[in-house]
Parts: structure tokens; C-alpha cells; sequence
């Protein structure tokens, strides 16, 4: 494990002894980091004192909130994420900023939350944040003195949509999470949809994850590339899989592609007895097509279909032929390093959840080196920055978009064993970045940030 990373802590319980748990988890957190910033504040030096070396270290909290979802029946154990997914990624990162941050005055520390709804977890927010009003009050007006000089917690966010965690509610869970932390600075490190994007412009949230609309339009540059123009997409019955699916049909108009048929996946037969026969039937269809599109979050029946398609053609998407924010095979641009430093430390690959969240803490670390202060305005103002670029071992400089807060970035063309390329692919230009020919650019949100 990292070294200086707090131990995570995760509560899974049900009922009111859930509620209690999780609300108190929140409040220490809550309280830990108000006794850090009044800590802080107070050890910075008077004008009579600016000669006096400085002994104390700013602490950054990291606090990783999850909704750990049960994976639905049917899917395989190999296909399913590892419990520490995404923790795991910024564990690495809190420890190389840890290292630069000896230097600089400042150390990253780790908490985690684990929830199993969103519901549940809002509920123990608004009593949280009632808790810590009535017993801060004694403490209000010095708190509220050195408000503008508090350091800002760094909140990651793991929620994949699903028919319970839609944008709106992240969205809601993020203004509730603000009125007990006010200056914190969100990262959404798992969540693909564009409508999170699209409208939350207006809050202090950044998406290190790359959205559908990425992913989507490196795989229909891939088909451009290879001369393969018609499309039979299969997608699954999750909010995840409409939202890939409405994004690849987006990315097929804008690159002229022909989708010759859309089907939904419907379970009818048990894909381990019977796969062979019945899913080149599924497959069939009156056009013929080149390849096959899936869209598959929960990992039912993608898996399934490469090389056993009614016609024998590439699938891309969920299976096959994969477009990822990472990937573990990897290895240009000094990714080697630390693909090594991860599986040593944690004994199994890097997937690109644990890429975002290393992302998410390297952004506010690297601030920091910039010089920024460390309150939300301070980070804000230096992510947003025209002039703000990152290295993350992708061999472009990345940035952030003003309108979307997503970052510009490669995407990984990955199959099973082997990395294939990075789009943005050769021959696709654009005005002013190539790296936006990916995803939207703007938006209509109307409260930019």
C-alpha cells in the first residue's frame, strides 16, 4: 500500500445503524478538516513573524465517495470490478505528491466512503450536516473568519449511472455535499455520461474520466480509418448502455457512418450452455454489417460475442476492440514505470477508474507546484486557466475544457492483451486541439463556472 495514505474506511450497513455510521464517518471527516484549515490558517506567519521558518504542513483531504453497487446476476467473476478500484489509483498518486510536497508545505491524505445508494447517502449528508452546524456553532464566527483561507477537501466521486444515479441526483448529492463542505473541489473519476457534462458547468466538478462521446468518436474514427462504414449496434438494459449507445449514434452522423440495425439484448437463453448457438442467431439481421457495436456496463452478454457473430466481423465497444481512458498494456511516454509501481503495490493491473482518480489528485498536486494557493478559488482559477496543462504519461499535454470541465485527452484502442493505438488518429485535425476531434467541446449550460 502507499506510504502516508490513511487506512480507507468503509461502511457497509443497512438501516439506522448504516445512517449512524456513515454520518458520523462524515462529520470526523468533516471536523478533521476544519481543525486542519484552523490549523493552518493560524500557523501562517504575522508580518513580525514572516522571518520564522515554518514547521507545519497543509493537509489536502482526499475523500473518495463510492456507490458500490451490487453486480447484476449473470455477470462473471473475471469481469468484475476490484474492490479497491479507483482507491487504488489515488493512493499512488497522494504518494508521489506526498514526496514534492515535503518540500512544498502541503500533504495529501485518503478517506473513503462506501455507500449502496445515492438515497441513503444524501440522507446521512442532511443529518450530517445538521450535526456538525449544532456542534460548531461554538466555533462558527472563527470558522467563518477564516473561510476564505481554508484549504479545500478534494472530493472524488465513483457513481455510474444506473436507473437510481442519474445526472440530476449526482448533481443534487454534489449541492448537498457543499452545504457541509462548502469548498470543496468534485472529480467525477467513473462516470461516462455526456449529461453530467452537458449540465454541470456551473459547479466546482471536474471529469477526469473520459465521457461516452469520447469513447465513441475514437471508435468511429477507427472505422474511418479502416474503411468499415456499417454498423449493427447490441446494447444492454442499463442507464450506462442507452447513454453509450445515444453517443455512438451521435459519432456515427458525425463521421458518416450507417448504422444498419439497433438491438437490445433481452436474456433469453443462459449465455454459458447455449452462447455458440443461440448469439450468431441474435446476430442475424437483414442487412449485412462490418462490425459490431456493444454497449454493456454491467459485462451480461458482450463478452459473449467476438468470433461468434453471424457474420465474422471485428465488435468494438464493451468487448473486442475496447476504448479506454487506460489501459494496462500500455507502456509509452513513461507509463511503464508506473504500470510496474502499481502492480506491485496492489498486485493486479491499472484500469482507467484507478487512471482518473490518480489523475484527479496528480491535477490539484500539480497546482499546487504552480504556485496556486490551496482554496477552491485558488485551484479553480489555476485548472481553468487557458495556460493550464498536465503530463500523464499519454504523450500530449492535457487540459481541461472550459465549458464541459472534462479533460482533453487520448484515448486508449485496446483489445484484451494489446494496446492498438491512441486516437486521436491520424488525418483527424481540428481549429485549435486535435485532441478535441473527441467529445463535445461546448455545451449550453448558460452558468459556466
Amino acid at each position: 500500500m502507499a506510504k502516508g495514505v490513511k487506512s480507507t474506511v468503509e461502511r457497509r450497513l443497512t438501516g439506522k445503524r448504516y445512517q449512524k455510521c456513515v454520518a458520523s464517518l462524515f462529520c470526523c471527516v468533516l471536523l478533521s478538516f476544519l481543525n486542519s484549515a484552523l490549523a493552518f490558517n493560524e500557523a501562517q506567519p504575522s508580518h513580525a513573524q514572516q522571518a520564522a521558518p515554518q514547521a507545519s504542513f497543509a493537509t489536502i483531504v482526499v475523500i473518495y465517495i463510492k456507490v458500490a453497487g451490487t453486480s447484476p446476476p449473470g455477470t462473471p467473476d473475471y469481469l468484475k470490478s476490484p474492490s479497491n478500484e479507483g482507491t487504488a489509483g489515488a493512493s499512488v498518486a497522494i504518494e508521489d505528491a506526498n514526496i514534492t510536497g515535503k518540500f512544498l508545505g502541503y500533504q495529501f491524505e485518503l478517506t473513503e466512503i462506501s455507500v449502496p445508494s445515492i438515497g441513503e447517502l444524501q440522507a446521512s449528508l442532511a443529518k450530517t450536516h445538521q450535526h456538525s452546524r449544532s456542534s460548531a456553532n461554538a466555533n462558527h464566527k472563527e470558522i467563518s473568519s477564516n473561510q476564505q483561507g481554508n484549504i479545500a477537501p478534494v472530493v472524488l466521486l465513483d457513481m455510474r449511472s444506473s436507473d437510481k444515479v442519474k445526472a440530476a441526483s449526482i448533481e443534487q448529492l454534489i449541492a448537498t455535499i457543499q452545504r457541509t463542505l462548502p469548498n470543496a473541489v468534485f472529480f467525477n473519476v467513473a462516470n461516462s455520461d455526456d449529461l453530467l457534462r452537458q449540465n454541470s458547468c456551473r459547479l466546482p466538478l471536474f471529469h477526469t474520466n473520459p465521457s461516452y462521446q469520447m469513447k465513441a468518436d475514437a471508435l468511429a474514427q477507427w472505422f474511418r480509418t479502416k474503411r468499415i462504414d456499417e454498423i449493427f449496434a447490441v446494447y444492454g438494459k442499463t442507464a450506462d448502455d442507452a447513454a453509450y449507445l445515444a453517443a455512438f449514434k451521435r459519432s456515427a452522423k458525425k463521421f458518416k457512418l450507417s448504422l444498419v440495425e439497433t438491438k437490445q439484448w433481452q436474456d433469453s437463453f443462459d449465455l454459458r450452455r447455449a452462447a455458440f448457438a443461440e448469439i450468431p442467431q441474435f446476430t442475424r439481421t437483414r442487412e449485412t454489417y462490418q462490425a459490431v457495436f456493444t454497449a454493456d456496463s454491467a459485462a451480461q452478454f458482450a463478452y459473449s460475442l467476438p468470433f461468434n457473430t453471424y457474420y465474422p466481423v471485428p465488435v468494438v465497444g464493451a468487448a473486442g476492440l475496447k476504448a479506454l481512458g487506460w489501459h494496462f498494456t500500455h507502456e509509452q511516454w513513461g507509463a511503464r514505470q508506473l504500470q510496474s509501481r502499481f502492480n506491485d503495490g496492489f498486485n493486479r493491473h491499472m484500469n482507467e477508474v484507478d487512471f482518473a482518480a490518480y489523475l484527479a489528485v496528480t491535477a490539484v498536486a500539480n497546482a499546487a507546484q504552480q504556485g496556486s494557493d490551496l482554496t477552491q478559488q485558488g485551484i479553480l482559477k489555476t485548472l481553468l486557466s487557458d495556460h493550464y496543462t498536465l503530463g500523464a504519461y499519454k504523450g500530449r499535454p492535457l487540459s481541461i475544457r472550459p465549458y464541459t470541465h472534462q479533460f482533453r485527452q487520448p484515448i486508449a484502442l485496446a483489445h484484451e492483451d494489446a494496446l492498438v493505438t491512441h486516437a486521436p488518429l491520424e488525418g483527424f485535425l481540428h481549429q485549435t486541439n486535435e485532441l478535441d476531434t473527441l467529445g463535445a467541446t461546448h455545451t449550453t449550460c448558460k452558468d459556466k463556472l
